[in-house]
């Protein structure tokens, strides 16, 4: 049975080699993710933060840069935080009591140093670059000094262990002091008092900075990268704590490249100051780099993309004529477009250029003949690569998750050896996309309770909003005005807080 090219796969399930076959590189539109410094990189889901962090981590740089770990530029390591459970409700009523900062600062500590370790430990030809001895040196004389409460029998290590033996052990110990965190925050759950914490309590600055700090000297003398994927899932206590760690300004040594959605909860940190950019750290807006004047760029990129997932199946044919467009209709368009070139060369045209009428007008006439005096214009074939690209509005997996049924489809049709998809198929995928959702989406979030869901009434008025913009965007379209391709709408006053 044939594989489907579409698949969206969860970054961290590829492996080093995967991903540097299907990575498009995105790093001349991203620069400062991958120079020192500290960075915000904001954007919807499916725009392509893990998958670019996915690529920065150790296996994928040793492998495209064809050297091993210790040669490598800077050290990322990758530390996601959507399947944590560290922002529990039982975390949540420590806020103003229990000492809520020392405890939170803690737990994301003890969580990052876990995945440091683990993160070297996934890089195994690599291991074998490490001085063992400055390893084990390191903790001893470093690391077992950060720890008073621990047995003998956690510091018992044999002179002889390996680099891989020394780090299992190091994650081991701060495993044990997470969970013993967590515990600690689950008891509180049941009575009002305070009970003490009886463990270590780490920071950034006295604990997490200088364990990366000797590593770095140890394995890789660049710069360390701590990769802080899906940052909008801290709470409000530990968005402080993270947005203080930037404050510091330690980028040349460790630079903090956080991925968030646009409901990153604050900017401010625990001092009760603002991190601001470009002084303290550099924010990127993928949406709107895709979005904004340079479209192209992300035609080009999605163009890549598909490319690459094609040969990576052994597809040959190009992404433009793998989703072909509906012929006859392409053809009708074109028609309108030449009419509107010979009406400019008779001095009728409205545009500056030649081309200006045929591009503003064709497709919208086209459209408008389908529509009649019926108004239904629902004979409009969404296909085509260009289309689509338009129809992903930016964001990648837009892109790919219709695509993955538009092949499963013609899968289902019989065809089992796919070199394109056809119009029809496009067509009938993109219109159940967007029924979906409008209506299956919007009402699978007014079902359940829960205390942060949106109120019914706030999903009834974006729908009608959504349902009102594209009746007017479309009586627009079909009308006689002089423009009539609308892509955005302006609000003169200030609208309302509920708008």
């Amino acid at each position: 049975m044939n594989k489907n090219p579409f698949q969206i796969t969860t970054p961290e399930d590829l492996t080093a080699e995967e991903m540097v076959k299907l990575f498009v590189d995105v790093f001349s539109d991203f620069q400062k993710v991958i120079d020192p410094g500290h960075v915000f990189l904001m954007g919807p889901r499916g725009v392509g933060k893990s998958m670019m962090f996915r690529y920065l981590q150790p296996d994928c740089q040793s492998l495209k840069n064809n050297c091993d770990i210790t040669k490598l530029p800077f050290l990322g390591i990758y530390v996601p935080l959507k399947n944590t459970n560290f922002f529990m409700t039982e975390l949540k009523r420590l806020e103003d009591r229990h000492a809520s900062e020392l405890l939170n600062e803690h737990i994301l500590v003890t969580f990052f140093s876990v995945k440091i370790f683990e993160s070297l430990l996934a890089m195994k030809q690599g291991l074998d670059k490490i001085s063992d001895k400055k390893l084990l040196d390191f903790y001893k004389d470093t690391f077992l000094n950060f720890l008073w409460n621990i047995s003998e029998e956690e510091k018992k290590i044999g002179d002889d262990c390996t680099v891989e033996e020394i780090l299992k052990k190091m994650m081991t110990i701060m495993e044990k002091r997470y969970r013993s965190a967590m515990n600690y925050a689950k008891k509180l759950a049941f009575t009002m008092e305070i009970i003490p914490f009886e463990d270590e309590l780490f920071d950034y600055l006295d604990f997490l900075l200088p364990l990366l700090d000797g590593m770095s000297e140890i394995i890789n003398h660049g710069t360390i990268y701590l990769l802080i994927d899906d940052a909008q899932c801290l709470s409000y206590t530990q968005t402080y704590i993270l947005n203080s760690w930037v404050s510091t300004r330690t980028s040349r040594r460790v630079s903090l490249k956080i991925s968030t959605q646009y409901n990153y909860k604050s900017f401010y940190t625990l001092q009760g100051s603002t991190i601001d950019s470009p002084h303290d750290f550099s924010l990127i807006d993928m949406a709107s780099i895709y979005t904004g004047t340079s479209k192209s760029k992300y035609r080009n990129r999605i163009e890549e993309i598909v490319n690459k997932r094609l040969r990576l199946y052994g597809i040959e044919t190009d992404a433009t004529d793998f989703f072909e467009p509906d012929f006859a209709q392409e053809e009708k368009i074109k028609e309108y477009a030449e009419r509107y070139r010979k009406e400019f060369d008779k001095g009728n045209g409205r545009g500056h250029n030649r081309s200006d009428d045929a591009i503003r007008y064709a497709r919208p006439d086209f459209i408008k003949s389908l529509a009649g005096t019926s108004k239904n214009s629902s004979t409009y074939s969404y296909s085509g690569f260009e289309q689509l690209v338009h129809l992903s509005s930016g964001v990648v997996r837009y892109f790919l998750e219709p695509a993955h049924l538009m092949y499963a489809k013609e899968m289902t049709n019989g065809n089992n050896n796919i070199s394109k998809i056809s119009s029809s198929v496009q067509n009938e995928i993109v219109r159940e996309e967007a029924d979906k959702f409008l209506f299956n989406e919007l009402d699978r979030i007014k079902i359940g309770e829960h205390e942060n869901a949106i109120p019914s009434a706030d999903i009834d008025m974006l729908t009608n909003l959504i349902k009102g913009l594209g009746g007017l965007f479309r009586e627009i379209l079909l009308s006689e005005r002089s423009e009539r391709r609308i892509f955005s709408i302006a609000i003169s006053d200030e609208p309302s807080e509920k708008v």
